[in-house]
């Protein structure tokens, strides 16, 4: 019991980490702290290969000590990537995890079914997030499974490829076996006058430019990529992704592709200054380049770098684009503007957002949402209702009109949570408000319940969107 070491993933990250040591490969599932059910962290076998283990946010699990340095080491590489202000999360008062037993667990259930609904939460997060966020450090250094930059990628160039075929002619000759189809004439010439020769037409490249050499090498890079040992149902997605890519490469496969670093310079080049013919393109270059940095980063790091990878998401982005997208539903009344980069007196130099920006089309009322992933509270703490503060006065020195409501909208793991832990506005802050802004502004303190496994059958979350719109319509009303 001494070795035991203990392991508590309080950093604001949540998804799936793939170790393998030796002949076994166990998946980490790192669960979201608002999953209403508690779930044993002991060891699963999927297969004689394939471990699986579940490791909940903020809670504690003790491990053997290689097994717990293996862990740490991990999740400590997986931290340097997301660099937000709050990095840990808000620890879970109240909730004393040593006082639960293992009767007190709800049953586990099918292992990989609950690896799956985590990976729904982490694909609908980089299915929908703004493409100018793609982090290179995830997808290049930090050994990030590429396969939804893969799948973006493959997705993009097939929608373009009717552009790639707009810079092909079609060729008649005579040739000795097939090329493409025979002709009428060659059929007939065929019976008429056999010979050696047929008359066939097909399809040739007729601008060999660096940009189409550029997708043929990245083409070759997303088809010659193995998956790292995992669960089934990653392993055929990732399959379908790299069968697509081998079908589009093997539609052009006259066109030659380039040496990985000529690919590179070239895709750097093109990512500066795309010429206008090329503008069809344009998003998938940032892409490309991505793809092939990270082939190039793979193939210069040691082999024993190489023996895990992760997909993993930002807990506090993914609830804000929950609340986003849910706002953004056909027939809102609503309009949800883009993120606004505010300076103010924060303890870190970068600049914080306005996370959630509504305006009602109607009456033009403006409320202010700071999404937050923590467990509401009576009374916020200080920093939250400062940074709310600084938000209105912000707004109304701005717009020269003080804003209608700033809330902070927190998850919950029930209906009964969220209820309970719904609050009234602060007269103190709004006191505060009203005084300096010279308008009847309201603060509160709201919660949505966060998206269960029962409730997760897709990537799409199209009903538990539905599920929380009329909700947030009434907190945004009352």
């Amino acid at each position: 019991m001494s070795d035991k070491i203990p392991i508590k993933p309080d950093h604001d990250f949540l998804g799936l980490v793939g170790v393998q040591h030796e002949d076994i490969l166990t998946l980490y599932s790192i669960v979201p702290r608002f999953w209403g059910e508690k779930f044993s962290d002991n060891l699963q076998i999927l297969d004689s290969n394939v471990h699986a283990r579940i490791l909940t946010q903020n809670k504690v699990t003790k491990l053997d000590k290689d097994e717990a340095e293996r862990v740490q080491e991990k999740i400590t590489r997986i931290r340097g990537i997301y660099t937000q202000a709050e990095e840990i999360i808000d620890s879970d008062e109240g909730r004393d995890e040593a006082d639960f037993q293992e009767d007190d667990y709800f049953p586990l259930g099918d292992t990989s079914e609950i690896l799956e609904k985590l990976f729904y939460l982490c694909e609908f997060y980089h299915k929908n997030r703004d493409k100018k966020d793609i982090d290179e450090k995830q997808e290049v250094i930090h050994d990030g499974l590429p396969i939804f930059l893969f799948e973006e990628f493959v997705k993009l160039l097939e929608q373009r490829t009717r552009e790639l075929r707009r810079t092909y002619r079609t060729v008649v000759e005579d040739v000795g076996s097939v090329r493409g189809r025979i002709t009428t004439r060659g059929m007939m010439m065929m019976v008429a006058r056999p010979s050696p020769m047929i008359e066939c037409e097909y399809e040739t490249f007729d601008i060999q430019a660096p940009l189409y050499k550029v997708m043929m090498s990245t083409l070759d890079v997303i088809r010659s990529t193995q998956l790292p040992n995992g669960f089934n149902f990653l392993e055929e997605k990732f399959e379908h992704i790299c069968r697509r890519g081998a079908n589009l490469r093997m539609k052009m496969a006259e066109i030659p592709s380039m040496p990985l670093v000529s690919a590179i310079r070239e895709c750097i080049k093109l990512n500066r200054r795309l010429p206008r013919m090329f503008k069809p393109f344009e998003e998938l270059i940032p892409l490309a380049l991505q793809i092939l940095k990270r082939e190039s980063h793979r193939l210069n790091v040691e082999e024993e770098k190489q023996q895990w990878w992760h997909i993993t998401v930002p807990s506090s982005k993914l609830w804000e684009l929950l609340l986003e997208k849910s706002l953004k539903m056909r027939g809102s009344r609503w309009d949800v503007e883009p993120q606004e980069k505010v300076h103010g007196p924060w303890h870190v130099k970068t600049p914080k957002s306005i996370d959630i920006r509504i305006t009602d089309r109607f009456t033009n009322d403006v409320t202010l949402v700071d999404a937050k992933y923590s467990i509401a509270k009576e009374t916020p703490r200080p920093e939250y209702q400062y940074q709310q503060f600084f938000y209105a006065v912000k707004w109304t020195v701005k717009q020269n009109n003080p804003p209608k409501k700033v809330s902070l909208l927190h998850p919950a793991s029930n209906e009964e949570e969220e209820i309970q832990n719904q609050y009234t506005s602060k007269k103190s802050l709004e006191d505060d408000l009203k005084y300096l802004l010279g308008g009847d502004v309201k603060f509160n303190v709201w919660t949505l319940p966060f998206p269960q496994p029962n409730n997760i059958t897709d990537s799409d979350l199209e009903d538990y969107l539905k599920m929380i719109n009329p909700k947030l319509a009434a907190l945004i009303d009352a």
